[in-house]
């Protein structure tokens, strides 16, 4: 295990790593009757009626929403948005025992979001900034990324004092970067990202442009070997603090000046096997901070 520290908790980081992994069963093997219910009445009306062990979902799934209702027992969804257009899918969930908004991005499923994984062109956000324009149009269509403002907006002015967290896996990740960059400019409040295999998102401008922003963090969670993690790589940067999983050992990168230039590339990030998100699920519990 690494010696270094990092200032969010293993135990913050866990809680969002479990709602990345449900998100991709929400509204298909599961779903919350209305904003009001929590998760863990939720769960516990599925014990009840006997209806828990029924879920089509895999053992590791059912034990990680236990572990939601366990540990954010207060936790809502205020918001859930599914559109069919783009294929995007994300999540709105408030807590007021943690006293917290979190914004969910489901990650690749669909061949429609290898679609918006593969457009490599760059979108120009504002003067030199670029940004991958796959990821870009898959978060503004449709108003979703309005919609999302619109939403946490709301929820900030009934609670000002919620922390406010973004994560996803893989393209959700993405997402998770870009919209929490996009955030960080509409609010006074900060933003903490916090992705997991997430592939870079734009230019060194864009880079420079995110780590100058006073009101946002970024911890990018990745398995060692990711080969996500290094797509994709020519003009494009990884952004913020990186946490790299092994299964012995966890090591963090605050400044990427100190990595070999090869770090992150197909030369060290080579395996698909790493990017399963249960992966990142059993290596984040076997590597406590």
């Amino acid at each position: 295990m690494s010696e270094e520290k990092t200032s969010i908790s293993h135990h913050t980081m866990m809680d969002l790593l479990r709602a990345t992994l449900l998100v991709y069963n929400y509204g298909e093997n599961f779903e919350l009757e209305n904003k009001e219910e929590t998760v863990e009445e939720f769960v516990s009306e599925l014990k009840e009626e006997h209806e828990f062990e029924n879920l089509e979902m895999d053992s590791v799934k059912k034990k990680v929403l236990v572990e939601i209702s366990d540990n954010v027992p207060t936790g809502k969804l205020y918001k859930f948005i599914n559109d069919p257009e783009t294929d995007i899918q994300v999540g709105i969930a408030v807590s007021e025992g943690k006293k917290r908004i979190t914004v969910v991005f489901r990650g690749s499923e669909s061949m429609l979001d290898w679609y918006y994984d593969l457009m490599v062109l760059k979108q120009q956000l504002k003067d030199n900034i670029y940004v991958h324009s796959g990821f870009y149009s898959q978060l503004t269509s449709n108003f979703v990324y309005e919609e999302l403002v619109k939403n946490i907006n709301l929820i900030l002015e009934e609670h000002p004092d919620y922390d406010i967290y973004v994560t996803g896996h893989s393209l959700g990740g993405a997402l998770s970067t870009l919209f929490g960059y996009m955030l960080a400019s509409r609010i006074v409040n900060n933003v903490n990202v916090v992705s997991f295999a997430s592939p870079r998102v734009g230019n060194y401008e864009w880079k420079k442009s995110f780590e100058e922003t006073t009101n946002l963090t970024h911890y990018r969670v990745t398995n060692k070997r990711d080969i996500v993690t290094a797509f994709p790589f020519y003009k494009y940067y990884h952004v913020g603090t990186n946490i790299q999983l092994s299964d012995e050992k966890y090591k963090i990168y605050k400044d990427d000046s100190i990595r070999k230039w090869y770090s992150e590339t197909f030369f060290t990030c080579w395996s698909p096997s790493e990017h399963n998100c249960e992966l990142y699920y059993k290596r984040m519990n076997d590597n406590i901070w």
